[in-house]
């Protein structure tokens, strides 16, 4: 019987590492439905959505643990959704910086059960504003409850002189 459940992979990346992890699973009978890198200094995390026999799953990951001795693994059931996405978006958010920003968006996009797909955030020191300015890169998932409106209103109370910019 089949069985999904999610990994989370981090460490320092090495060539060919993801290559091998891949090459590891699949002699192991496993697949990766998905998965998502993110690489930053040196380091990356990678999630990704594994599928294999039920009989098989411990020893995969005792084998990848093994095999890859300096990297974290961490393990998750897989869960199917209940909830009901509609619309996916893009958008960027440019405001005046200030502290607890991302905490606050990231409370908004919680509160209005919205599917957080990619999410980059910056703070730039923009000289001759004598400021920092806030942007953060998004792509969601609306539940189907949720207007882009409704989202907008919310997101543009977190700062003065938020824009927001949707891609179409």
């Amino acid at each position: 019987m089949q069985h999904k459940f999610i990994t989370t992979v981090l460490g320092t990346l090495k060539p060919n590492l993801l290559q091998s992890l891949a090459q590891v699973s699949r002699e192991m009978g496993a697949s990766w439905e998905t998965s998502k890198v993110i690489k930053l200094d040196g380091q990356f995390v990678a999630m990704m959505r594994v599928m294999i026999d039920r009989d098989k799953e411990e020893a995969l990951k005792q084998t990848l643990e093994q095999q890859f001795a300096a990297l974290t693994f961490v393990y998750a059931e897989y869960e199917q959704q209940a909830i009901h996405f509609s619309t996916e978006c893009k958008l960027t958010l440019d405001c005046n910086d200030r502290s607890g920003l991302t905490h606050d968006m990231n409370a908004i996009l919680n509160d209005l059960e919205i599917s957080v797909d990619h999410q980059e955030c910056y703070r730039v020191q923009v000289t001759s504003l004598g400021k920092t300015v806030y942007s953060a890169k998004l792509t969601l998932r609306l539940p189907e409850n949720v207007t882009m409106e409704l989202l907008l209103s919310q997101l543009e109370s977190l700062s003065d002189n938020v824009r927001i910019d949707v891609e179409k």
